[in-house]
């Protein structure tokens, strides 16, 4: 597969891949405001449908300039996670960037299963979940949230829902075991955004403060395999 320049990390959880080159301070930006909107959503609801703007609106009221949002009905069938991110974006990501989303997700699936990272991305699945798969012939519907910064730094935000009949594991990122749920319309939540650093330098102090320590121990990054 060739090589676009990506970084990955992992956000209480969710993954957030950064598409191209960025400074270091406009990284710790995105993740910790980021970071900010999942911990309030989180105390909101388990379920993602209303903990969603609960999400958009924590990150725009620290300086996330909404663009856009959007929402679909999107028809899958034994699909991946990736399959469904690129479903759902559209014509929102060139083709650059589409590689690296799909480099990235790569990397993700050739993480040791037993890694901290594998355990953070399931354990957040099973967090959203809304039926138990102790049993094997139990469908679980669940959500997952993915954040994508492009090249130009325009944040995508998207949550989508869909339900697996399989254990929750980080083979649903590149294997066909994902399909729709019936429980929602809408299964697909987009939103497209950028950063006002100017109206963030006034509001970095209040965000880090909320986060605390949850800046070190709910961030992740996962470093690049070597070259």
């Amino acid at each position: 597969m060739k090589k676009a320049p990506f970084d990955i990390y992992l956000v209480n959880g969710n993954i957030t891949i950064f598409c191209g080159s960025h400074t270091d301070s406009f990284k710790k930006d995105i993740l910790a405001s980021s970071l900010l909107g999942d911990l309030v959503a989180s105390k909101k609801s388990g379920n993602r449908e209303i903990s969603w703007p609960a999400y958009t609106d924590t990150v725009q009221k620290v300086g996330w300039a909404v663009g856009s949002r959007a929402t679909q009905q999107l028809k899958f069938e034994n699909s991946s996670l990736l399959n469904i991110v690129e479903q759902s974006t559209g014509s929102a990501l060139p083709q650059d960037e589409r590689l690296a989303l799909a480099n990235a997700f790569e990397q993700l699936t050739r993480l040791q299963p037993d890694s901290l990272a594998v355990r953070a991305i399931v354990e957040k699945l099973q967090s959203n979940a809304t039926v138990s798969n102790a049993y094997a012939d139990i469908a679980v519907s669940t959500a997952a949230l993915l954040t994508i910064i492009r090249n130009n730094k325009t944040v995508v935000t998207l949550q989508m829902a869909f339900k697996t009949a399989q254990e929750i594991a980080i083979d649903i990122l590149d294997q066909p075991v994902l399909s729709v749920t019936h429980e929602h319309k809408t299964n697909i939540w987009l939103m497209s955004s950028v950063l006002d650093g100017r109206f963030y330098n006034q509001v970095r102090d209040d965000v880090l403060k909320k986060v605390g320590l949850n800046i070190e121990t709910k961030l992740l990054h996962i470093p690049a395999p070597p070259a």
